[in-house]
């Protein structure tokens, strides 16, 4: 009954020694990884508005592109219709 105790406070002592060994040695240590922690927050960041500023860029082209390419298909569709005119006027011609 009395071993359960002396476990509990054996693993306690060993959680501890975890512990401590995770802790920098060095006060500063602690300090410039947070520094570097938050640096690279701060580059994902930054990636991130610049993929979503490409990523607009990207749509506001595709948008141009699109539209360009409907008034292509017009303009091709007028030209088709014009030769079937030609076409057909020229056959009554002959």
């Amino acid at each position: 009954a009395n071993d359960l105790p002396v476990q509990v406070e054996a693993q306690l002592q060993v959680m501890q020694k975890l512990e401590e060994k995770q802790l920098p040695e060095h006060p500063g240590t602690m300090e410039k990884e947070l520094s570097l922690h938050l640096q690279g927050l701060e580059l994902h960041k930054r990636k991130v508005m610049e993929a979503a500023q490409l990523a607009k860029d990207l749509r506001v082209q595709g948008e141009h592109i699109q539209a360009r390419l409907q008034k292509l298909q017009v303009c091709a569709a007028g030209n088709q219709e014009a030769k079937a005119k030609e076409s057909l006027s020229l056959k009554r011609a002959q």
